[in-house]
């Protein structure tokens, strides 16, 4: 029965999250962004792949944060705000239930995010392979894949009616990644940079991270401070590791507040690889526990809150 209901809330909220305009709009402009990055010139000294990888992935945290905090917002602050509350408690199910399938219902709606960023950059990385030279055939079916995708939305939606913006973001991305992989077969591999699959990877330790952090302030603030607080919380993130190292008296305080308290640094790999340099597969455990670590515990402080909200009473 739980299971059940887990999935129907996390469709639910999964539904919302990918189809809010706001998305789109987020869904776009990565996509755009990435390209202009890697066409931009610049004098790297043959550090150009190493640079736009950098670059992108940032990009590609930034908008994942700030779809998790709309996506939070729409899926726990609207509705308790609109008074969803009593009657999703009317029937047999918990607090647990809800929250952690509305967080994973944003989760996996931001991971559809950043399968378009992930591809978008190793279709780039090959367009800017060569120091010198833009692929520009390759760059141009990207933009095709990209434009096709929002149009086939538009076709879809003018005959046969239904959401526009939740099936262009689903179709936008199976486009991108079916024309990417038809890429791979006409260039080949090797003129992709395979490395930035790996930041990747580990970036979604971090976006679990933050949006685990993001659920307990959208169940008791409003909208607004909903949108400040997350601003507040990624930029902590940024400089969390410096100030403990400042501030920390203890070693196990230390060791403590840095489990606990947000922490980016961690995630970000891309200064470390390179042509002949991987990241071990211990790193890699180490910060899935981190984040499940902090998926635990900021999920919990959750359903406190969400057990003990107002609405609660109403019932």
């Amino acid at each position: 029965m739980w299971l059940k209901q887990f999935l129907a809330v996390s469709r639910n909220a999964a539904t919302i999250a990918v189809g809010d305009p706001f998305y789109l709009v987020l869904h776009i402009m990565l996509l755009v962004t990435v390209a202009l990055l890697g066409a931009i010139p610049g004098f790297t000294f043959g550090e150009h792949i190493k640079l736009l990888r950098d670059q992108c992935m940032a990009l590609l945290f930034m908008v994942s944060c700030l779809a998790v905090t709309f996506g939070s917002v729409r899926v726990f602050t609207d509705d308790i705000r609109r008074g969803t509350g009593p009657i999703l408690f009317s029937r047999p199910i918990g607090a647990s239930c809800l929250v952690i399938g509305k967080w994973a219902g944003v989760f996996v709606g931001v991971m559809l995010l950043g399968v378009s960023g992930l591809a978008a950059y190793l279709w780039i990385s090959e367009v800017a392979h060569d120091a010198e030279y833009l692929n520009l055939a390759s760059l141009s079916l990207y933009a095709v894949a990209v434009v096709f995708g929002l149009g086939a939305g538009g076709i879809r939606h003018y005959l046969f009616g239904g959401g526009y913006v939740r099936f262009a973001n689903l179709i936008l991305t199976a486009l991108l990644a079916f024309f990417f992989l038809a890429r791979i077969g006409m260039s080949g591999a090797d003129v992709f940079d395979w490395a930035g699959l790996q930041s990747g990877a580990m970036l979604v330790f971090g976006v679990a991270a933050f949006s685990a952090v993001m659920v307990p302030i959208a169940i008791i603030a409003d909208s607004a401070l909903v949108l400040s607080i997350g601003v507040a919380v990624f930029f902590f993130g940024l400089v969390s590791s410096y100030l403990l190292s400042v501030a920390s008296g203890s070693a196990t305080l230390s060791a403590i507040a840095g489990a606990v308290l947000p922490n980016w640094q961690i995630y970000w790999i891309a200064d470390r690889l390179g042509p002949e340099q991987s990241i071990p597969v211990g790193y890699y455990g180490v910060c899935g526990l981190h984040a499940v670590f902090s998926l635990i515990v900021y999920l919990t402080v959750a359903m406190i809150f969400y057990d003990r909200i107002e609405i609660r009473e109403v019932v």
